[in-house]
């Protein structure tokens, strides 16, 4: 074995690895759960806020974001923490049903 080789990962270290991805996958998640159970507001803010950390985690350099970094760091930034923003908005904007 050279020196530039190194021993393939394990799953674990790969998530590990792409850990901004996986804490925003973790948040919509839990969100979509929250929306399952029927409270909609609630579970549809976490997806926005999950969304929106997700916007200021793209702001870390490239080499620690990972998978989260799809195209340049201004634009991922822009898009992800203004569909984050927008959700938010849009959930508490929605009367509630009476």
């Amino acid at each position: 074995m050279t020196t530039d080789q190194r021993p393939p990962k394990s799953f674990v270290q790969q998530v590990a690895g792409q850990w901004p991805l996986a804490s925003v996958l973790t948040g919509v998640t839990i969100g979509l759960f929250f929306v399952f159970l029927g409270h909609w507001r609630a579970g549809s803010s976490l997806i926005g806020a999950a969304i929106t950390a997700g916007g200021l985690l793209r702001l870390m350099p490239q080499q620690r974001v990972g998978l989260l970094a799809v195209r340049n760091r201004a634009v991922d930034s822009i898009l992800l923490l203004g569909v984050g923003i927008g959700v938010i908005i849009l959930a508490w904007w929605i009367p509630p049903s009476s």
